[in-house]
């Protein structure tokens, strides 16, 4: 037999159940890793499915994309927010037709206030094509608010919660600085408290 199914980044494990005409069954666990192979396959499983259908290339869109699980000052997780940030990756790629060199991912510790900071103040400007980039801010980890509830602020890897104003970044300057390149279009996914 074959299937076909969607794999995203960091592998998945599947159940495998053979069933014989007398009705005796047998069960396996198979590991499945991405391969290196950009082929989009359709498929009928109804879990998210970023690949499929091919859609039109949009060659001057641009895409950065956060997830942050994991925390070096906190203990509080912000489960599964890396692997949302991996899948929309695809989905930026594969549904939205972003270039994969003009997509950039930022997981883990790998999204600590620098890069987080390099990306939106550097990465989009140089980017952006004024009036003809269609730009797409994903980030899927902690959001907290100051202690008067006024300001709102997006946590990066090694920011520190009792430090908000020093260590984090504050979602109003995130959407001033997006807006000041000019963009054609600007969608943006918060997945925050």
């Amino acid at each position: 037999f074959t299937a076909n199914t969607y794999v995203p980044e960091g592998g998945v494990s599947v159940s495998i159940q053979a069933v014989d005409l007398a009705g005796l069954s047998s069960s396996m666990s198979v590991r499945l890793d991405r391969s290196v192979s950009n082929t989009a396959t359709s498929i009928s499983f109804e879990r998210l499915n970023p690949l499929g259908r091919k859609v039109a290339k949009n060659k001057d869109a641009l895409a950065l994309i956060i997830g942050i699980d994991g925390y070096k000052s906190t203990p509080a997780r912000a489960i599964y927010a890396d692997s949302d940030a991996k899948v929309f990756t695809d989905y930026a790629s594969q549904k939205l037709g972003i270039p994969t060199n003009r997509i950039k991912t930022l997981v883990n510790d790998g999204a600590g206030e620098r890069e987080m900071l390099l990306s939106v103040k550097s990465w989009l400007s140089r980017a952006s094509k004024q009036g003809k980039s269609d730009v797409y801010v994903f980030f899927a980890g902690h959001g907290l608010a100051s202690t008067d509830g006024k300001e709102l602020y997006l946590l990066p890897y090694d920011g520190e919660p009792r430090l908000l104003e020093d260590t984090a970044l504050l979602r109003s300057e995130i959407f001033d600085t997006v807006k000041s390149i000019n963009p054609k279009s600007v969608t943006v996914f918060l997945d925050a408290c």
